[in-house]
């Protein structure tokens, strides 16, 4: 019987375990939706891909991801260049005019977005 009893024990602590690390890294998961002006950069992609916000409005970039991403214009412009950001790491830029802002990862050119500015 002690042997029966302890393998119903054990059995009940590893399902508790994996119960535990299951909700630990879907409560940690990098598929979230970020707060309002706020782009996530995850699984290799902008999220969300567009973004509209007011003029005056500061975006925050922040690299969910375990490599290094950027923010690039695709005008060539040096105005929205945020460099390389590292994983977990952050990137704001104020917008003061109107219009289309479209961008790239320069790491990654197949990772793209817009923000546009009314």
């Amino acid at each position: 019987m002690k042997i029966i009893k302890k393998t119903i024990e054990n059995k009940g602590i590893i399902s508790i375990a994996l119960v535990s690390l299951f909700i630990l890294f879907t409560g940690c998961s990098s598929n979230s939706t970020p707060p309002a002006n706020e782009v996530y950069i995850q699984n290799m992609a902008f999220a969300p891909a567009t973004i509209t916000v007011t003029v005056g409005t500061t975006v925050k970039w922040t690299n969910q991801d375990g490599v290094a991403h950027t923010v690039t214009s695709d005008t060539g412009s040096t105005t929205l260049n945020s460099g390389s950001i590292n994983s977990k790491g952050v990137f704001s830029f104020m917008f003061m005019s109107a219009g289309t802002y479209n961008y790239h990862c320069a790491i990654h050119p197949g990772m793209t977005g817009k923000v546009v500015v009314n």
